[in-house]
């Protein structure tokens, strides 16, 4: 019965301690004298008086929160019966697509950027990529070397077959000089 009574009081109180009404604490024993302020005046001066007081703010802690999570870090909670969505709503196939594919082009081009390839070769593996024929970073480092070696297998090949034919011109004309020169 009491509480209604007080229930302007504690409006009063709950505006001037810049409040809820919940956290406003009335004295249980003063509430006559309570009953009798009616302004906002004789409402600070209970307040003052510490008849009427602010309730601390109840305590949320997040200490069994920070324990789940760092669980959750390790991988635990997260076997079938904790699982809602399918596994492309969890994390789409497209997200990892497009997180390979900025992986693929940013080595890409700081391997351009830096001369190690050339943008002939830029281009091939940008569009080899984009084809989904290399499954992660490594794999295209791999595949970049082994194209370097080659080309410089095949570079040093052609040197080798045109050594090879020069020596040979100069073979044949020697041979038709000693022609001549025999007749």
């Amino acid at each position: 019965q009491q509480m209604t009574i007080l229930r302007n009081q504690r409006r009063l109180a709950a505006s001037i301690l810049r409040v809820g009404k919940n956290r406003v604490w009335v004295d249980p024993t003063e509430g006559n004298e309570v009953s009798l302020a009616n302004s906002r005046l004789s409402i600070r001066k209970l307040i003052k008086n510490g008849i009427i007081r602010k309730r601390k703010v109840v305590v949320h802690s997040r200490f069994r929160a920070r324990l789940h999570a760092e669980a959750k870090r390790k991988g635990r909670h997260c076997g079938y019966g904790k699982r809602k969505g399918t596994r492309e709503a969890r994390l789409p196939t497209k997200v990892l697509w497009m997180r390979r594919q900025r992986v693929l082009r940013r080595l890409l081009k700081k391997y351009r950027a830096s001369r190690k390839i050339d943008h002939k070769i830029y281009h091939k593996f940008y569009m080899a990529s984009k084809g989904n024929q290399f499954k992660n970073k490594t794999v295209l480092i791999e595949a970049i070397h082994r194209s370097k070696a080659d080309k410089i297998k095949a570079e040093k090949l052609q040197a080798e077959q045109d050594a090879r034919r020069a020596k040979n011109a100069e073979a044949r004309k020697k041979k038709l000089e000693k022609k001549k020169a025999a007749q």
